[in-house]
């Protein structure tokens, strides 16, 4: 279902005017934001540190929304989402992978054993996430199947047609630029090689103003990154990607995220985080009037395109 719209009137300003008493009470701290000055690598390696579970081998390191059509767990709807992820982009075995962005490598472990890809190559600007990652991938035992390393996105390390898939889940919107990010994807991709992405991004009807600029850049998205799922579809084609999909699920990510918010903000861990859509849906809307507004996406869409043969 396509997710079109904008938020009332009266919740678009009431939240402007969060954003100018921020700016009364912190300029210094706004200021810098406005001068784009926050870094992704800083805002995740912050996350990562203030996470008491960071170093714990039992406890999943999952870094996505979730997908929770029928999951009611976090854990168990960031696994749903990297499967979804993994349809698309046709995961099979002897596929050489490469995953940007891979968080924690989370969905890496579980494509090894699920889709029994033939090897993965990660990269990624966070060092702390590479580290615990790579300890991780190892307590696993695929460490000779998953290759970890620090690396961009924008400036691969790669030679022309090295890979036969190239994911991204959930942080290509971060990517300074994203349509850096997919020439470079095409060029290390093999003819007849697919992108496959999950990424989250501003709805159908979402004015790109200034409003969105402030809470990008708190955000560490690039502003030149907001742009709704058509004109992505078009940069993708640009590129030179064909067969196309964009595939919305925003109504299985976003309202559980309404509840998944309330309740860390109760103090209670992701991990014993209970919800069921089926019983309690606030819907969409509850999400783009609040928390989405200010998180600068309220639109979720896998997408894949394939590169000629």
């Amino acid at each position: 279902m396509e997710n079109i719209g904008k938020i009332p009137f009266n919740y678009e300003w009431r939240n402007r005017w969060i954003i100018i008493k921020e700016f009364i009470q912190n300029p210094v701290k706004e200021i810098w934001f406005l001068r784009d000055k926050f870094k992704v690598s800083e805002l995740y390696t912050g996350l990562a540190k203030r996470d008491r579970d960071l170093n714990n081998p039992n406890i999943p390191q999952w870094l996505n929304f979730g997908y929770w059509q029928e999951e009611t767990t976090y854990n168990g709807a960031c696994a749903a989402l990297a499967r979804k992820l993994g349809e698309i982009a046709e995961l099979s075995p002897k596929d050489q992978v490469l995953d940007v962005g891979f968080g924690f490598a989370e969905q890496d472990i579980l494509w090894m054993r699920e889709n029994n890809v033939g090897a993965i190559t990660g990269i990624n600007t966070t060092e702390i996430q590479v580290e615990i990652a790579k300890e991780r991938v190892a307590r696993a035992g695929l460490a000779e199947q998953i290759n970890l390393q620090v690396g961009s996105a924008t400036e691969m390390p790669f030679a022309e047609n090295s890979f036969d898939k190239v994911t991204a889940l959930e942080c290509a919107f971060h990517f300074n630029t994203r349509e850096d990010f997919f020439a470079e994807a095409f060029r290390v991709l093999r003819p007849g090689g697919k992108l496959a992405l999950a990424d989250c991004l501003p709805r159908v009807g979402r004015e790109i103003n200034f409003w969105l600029r402030v809470n990008s850049n708190k955000m560490c998205i690039p502003f030149a990154n907001q742009y709704d799922q058509h004109t992505y579809v078009e940069k993708l084609k640009k590129h030179g990607f064909v067969n196309i999909q964009a595939i919305p699920i925003s109504e299985y990510v976003f309202p559980a995220a309404v509840d998944y918010f309330t309740q860390v903000g109760q103090q209670i861990s992701k991990h014993d985080i209970a919800i069921d859509l089926q019983k309690d849906n606030p819907g969409i809307e509850a999400w783009s009037r609040d928390r989405g507004w200010f998180m600068a996406f309220d639109d979720y869409v896998l997408f894949s395109g394939e590169k000629p043969n």
